[in-house]
């Protein structure tokens, strides 16, 4: 049965494209926003697409289908907002991390489901293909499934297409939570506006990000699995390169078995310059919540990058941002579907480093769910309290 109206809380890629998705289907939307529309972690990423490199998980299959999704969804959306590029483009990626420099035949067999082109590229090549680089390279991998999108380009796009659907967008109500009030579930805003009860005819989805849990904290025993996790990037005076660069900087006062904090990506941004990021930002408890970039997280993105650059680096610096990416703490990927223990309540959230890329299919897979089309696979469930882990 279809619902008589849909509201959608939170206005980052997923929110808008929960509320896109509805309006494309027929369904009244009402988008609420706490803050400016698009002012979560969206804007703050750097628009890297990337295919994994198997499908051997629902998750990892979640990826794939989203990456052969997206060219798609980028010309409807230049169709939706009357001619707003999103900045999609299929630039490749050159991947010259340790392990692939070392062993880089070894690498592209690992990377046997990514589909498209995957080579060797030996190391004249390379520098010629990335002059500024002045560290000492070898051979590299090259990997055609990688792309870049602008996350700022594509908010406005995904705002303009609700608005030119039909989409209700009401933005600057402050906090909005879920409580109880004679023995019902009710929405409420630091602002009078008036909403629905949630319910099957008027379902709520909550995709606020890592804040989605503090929306139902009030009605429920214990709380989302969901934790944030800083990200920060620098632009630099830098021209773009032509594809995505992934590259190790182990440094001394980052120690990182994993790989995850010495791990950082030198992309190509919109304006033809160039960003600067890495795969985790650095650590800082006082400022866990504070989606503000931070002089450590600029000193330590600056650090990894005089690996590559040189000590000038510094100097090139011509922006600084920062967000706070919504974690799942439990294996598996994003969480979608209903929450448990609250009717008429559903949920978008967890999509961590890769909210972006698949964002827009599970909002689809969330709206076909509502409407009884689909079952949303249970690994992206709210799993039960003895069933999680970091």
């Amino acid at each position: 049965m279809s619902p008589e109206s849909l509201t959608v809380l939170g206005s980052g890629v997923v929110g808008f494209s929960v509320a896109r998705e509805a309006r494309l289907r027929g369904i009244p939307v009402q988008l609420l926003e706490a803050r400016e529309l698009g002012a979560g972690c969206t804007p703050s990423a750097t628009g890297v697409l990337k295919a994994p490199e198997h499908r051997r998980s629902p998750y990892l299959d979640l990826r794939h289908l989203s990456w052969e999704d997206w060219p798609l969804l980028a010309k409807s959306l230049y169709e939706e907002s009357e001619g707003l590029e999103v900045g999609f483009s299929l630039c490749g990626g050159l991947d010259l991390r340790d392990r692939t420099m070392k062993d880089p035949q070894q690498a592209i067999e690992k990377l046997y489901g990514s589909g498209g082109t995957v080579r060797v590229v030996p190391e004249a090549e390379l520098k010629s293909t990335l002059p500024r680089v002045r560290r000492p390279l070898g051979d590299a991998v090259f990997i055609e499934h990688q792309a870049v999108v602008d996350p700022g380009a594509l908010i406005k796009a995904l705002t303009l297409s609700c608005q030119n659907l039909g989409a209700q967008l009401r933005s600057g109500l402050g906090s909005i939570t879920l409580c109880s009030e004679d023995g019902k579930v009710v929405l409420k805003s630091e602002t009078d506006i008036k909403l629905h009860e949630p319910s099957e005819k008027h379902p709520l989805v909550i995709a606020a990000g890592w804040e989605s849990g503090f929306v139902v904290d009030g009605v429920r025993e214990g709380q989302l699995p969901l934790e944030p996790v800083r990200g920060e990037a620098i632009a630099l005076d830098i021209p773009a390169p032509p594809h995505i660069v992934t590259f190790d900087a182990l440094l001394p006062d980052h120690p990182d078995p994993a790989g995850n904090r010495s791990r950082f990506s030198w992309i190509p941004a919109p304006d033809g310059s160039s960003w600067f990021g890495n795969s985790v930002g650095a650590k800082d408890s006082t400022n866990a919540r504070d989606p503000q970039p931070t002089q450590a997280g600029k000193s330590h993105l600056v650090a990894a990058a005089e690996t590559i650059f040189g000590d000038d680096v510094g100097s090139l610096v011509r922006g600084h941002w920062a967000g706070l990416r919504p974690k799942a703490t439990r294996h598996g990927g994003p969480l979608l579907g209903r929450v448990k223990d609250v009717d008429g309540v559903w949920m978008a959230t967890g999509h961590y480093r890769t909210g972006i890329l698949i964002g827009p299919l599970t909002a689809r897979w969330v709206v076909e769910a509502i409407l009884g089309e689909r079952e949303i696979p249970e690994n992206f469930e709210e799993p039960s309290a003895g069933d999680l882990s970091h």
